[in-house]
């Protein structure tokens, strides 16, 4: 990690997603057991990186508290090796503006990321983005949806009848409101693998949610944390315990890891 991959052979590869494995809740806290076992894995001559559907700058961000420089983020759709940005794609544009005027014609109020920065993009003020506190919401006129070059993430509230969504994957984010985002976390795992020149079998993913389960796939070896989705459970090689009851280190310890 941050640049010591090149001084050693490289033993595994461990993949962790962040708010509910790394950290505790939607926090950058770190467990002190959890801050160790990092530190051991690196000692050890391991890489250590994070997957997230968080956008670059934010995954960024919290990566930076956690002391890891190389991460999977936008579900897939962005690599980040040793602060290095090496890939940083948007949702297809066409398929996106095509959404946007979907809810155009049902009335359906929405924002949405247009850069790798905190700022949500919408033409309704009253689109309450008090959930995403760390978002600054543009407004725009009549033409923001042709003037819109690029689209990220789109989040939209839960209407009575789901619109075409031209082929955009959609997942529940908080409370009655959807976020549309990519979903593909081990797309961007197998492809950090190539670029490092490394063998997906040597991967050890730990996961909790269910934007999680996509990664949970062979070649890697899938670890579920005990406060994991059952279906993510269901899916693992090995479920260990909590994320703030010790489960990375219980289960980096059993596998002789650290």
């Amino acid at each position: 990690v941050n640049g010591m991959r090149f001084s050693f052979a490289i033993q595994n590869v461990f993949v962790l997603t962040k708010d509910g494995t790394l950290g505790l809740k939607l926090t950058k806290q770190l467990p002190a057991d959890t801050a160790y076992c990092l530190k051991r894995l690196v000692q050890k001559g391991h890489f250590i990186a994070i997957a997230t559907g968080r956008a670059q700058y934010d995954a960024a961000h919290v990566a930076k508290a956690y002391g890891i420089h190389s991460f999977v983020a936008d579900g897939g759709n962005s690599l980040t090796l040793d602060g290095k940005i090496l890939k940083l794609e948007p949702l297809p544009l066409t398929a996106a503006k095509a959404v946007l005027r979907e809810f155009e014609k049902q009335g359906i109020p929405w924002a949405a990321a247009t850069e790798n920065e905190p700022i949500m993009r919408s033409k309704y003020d009253s689109f309450d983005i008090s959930g995403y506190t760390h978002f600054e919401q543009h407004y725009g006129t009549d033409d923001t949806i042709d003037s819109i070059q690029a689209v990220y993430k789109i989040f939209f509230d839960c209407p009575a009848v789901m619109p075409n969504l031209h082929g955009l994957p959609v997942i529940p984010y908080l409370g009655n409101r959807l976020l549309i985002e990519p979903t593909h976390k081990e797309k961007g795992i197998f492809e950090l693998m190539k670029i490092m020149g490394e063998s997906p079998e040597n991967v050890v993913v730990f996961g909790d949610g269910m934007n999680d389960i996509s990664m949970f796939t062979k070649p890697f070896f899938c670890i579920a944390m005990g406060n994991a989705k059952k279906e993510l459970k269901a899916r693992a090689d090995y479920i260990t315990d909590r994320n703030d009851a010790g489960g990375i280190v219980k289960a980096c310890s059993k596998f002789g890891w650290i």
